[in-house]
């Protein structure tokens, strides 16, 4: 489970510049007015909640999708290599699988602070090099200036327009390094499937399958489901990778309600 926010210490991030501590760099590219900070710490606090109880009871197969990141990893990277993990969060098992494998430097990205000041906790002591950049994954090309030899993300590229999705998947190719990985983990549509049947099939599976969340909780999720998902068929995903200038696009995983896939991209 993902370290409880009831042991958070504050924020590691400063404007503009550049802190070291041990292993670790932190960056920040966004500044905020007192006001937006509090409001986004508020909006933080709430879905951290629903967040941390999603991975305790493992509700979105966290443990067996990152089990099979780590299965491809060390199969197809025998030498040290560079990770970057977009849209982060915590980075909680991100931190776990990695020390397992070959990683020497570790990059995560994501637009909470508070993310991230959980994430350099669950990197400390670590041998890995590791990087933390408060921005947007979309915007990561401003940020990445050096190949990647392994590039993750979950859950996030759904929220975006075909067209965006494809614009991120080519910018992915842009920072690849050669012979480097690229996998994304998200939601499918069913061959034939609307996002509304897709919705009627994620509450049928939340009902069967999720735990452990509140009512309120429940209907936020829930209303964030249907406001804003826009996941593709495996095709879909698989189309857009090639459309993208990849070489070999391919599912590789699925979960046990159907639900999320990873996809490889190399």
């Amino acid at each position: 489970m993902s370290p409880c926010l009831e042991n958070y210490k504050g924020a590691f991030l400063f404007p503009f510049h550049h802190q070291r501590i041990s292993n670790i760099i932190f960056i920040n590219f966004m500044t905020k007015t007192d006001t937006t900070e509090n409001l986004s710490t508020k909006i933080f606090i709430k879905n951290w909640s629903i967040y941390r109880k999603i991975i305790a009871y493992d509700n979105m197969s966290h443990l067996s999708g990152y089990s099979k990141l780590k299965q491809i990893i060390i199969d197809e990277m025998g030498k040290p290599f560079s990770f970057v993990d977009l849209a982060c969060g915590d980075a909680y098992y991100s931190s776990k699988i990695l020390i397992e494998t070959n990683a020497r430097k570790y990059t995560g990205l994501d637009i909470s602070e508070q993310a991230l000041s959980l994430a350099t906790e669950n990197f400390k002591g670590s041998q890995i090099e590791a990087e933390f950049i408060k921005a947007d994954f979309i915007d990561f090309p401003e940020y990445i200036d050096s190949e990647a030899d392994v590039i993750w993300v979950g859950f996030s590229v759904h929220h975006l327009d075909r067209d965006e999705k494809l614009e991120f998947m080519r910018n992915i190719g842009e920072v690849l390094a050669n012979g480097g990985i690229f996998m994304l983990y998200e939601p499918i549509l069913l061959e034939g499937e609307d996002l509304k049947q897709y919705y009627i099939r994620f509450k049928r599976t939340f009902d069967e399958y999720w735990k452990g969340l509140d009512p309120e909780e429940s209907d936020y999720l829930l209303e964030h489901v249907r406001e804003t998902e826009k996941p593709e068929t495996r095709e879909g995903w698989i189309a857009l990778g090639k459309e993208a200038g990849f070489s070999t696009a391919e599912k590789v995983f699925s979960e046990r309600t159907g639900l999320y896939e990873i996809f490889k991209y190399k």
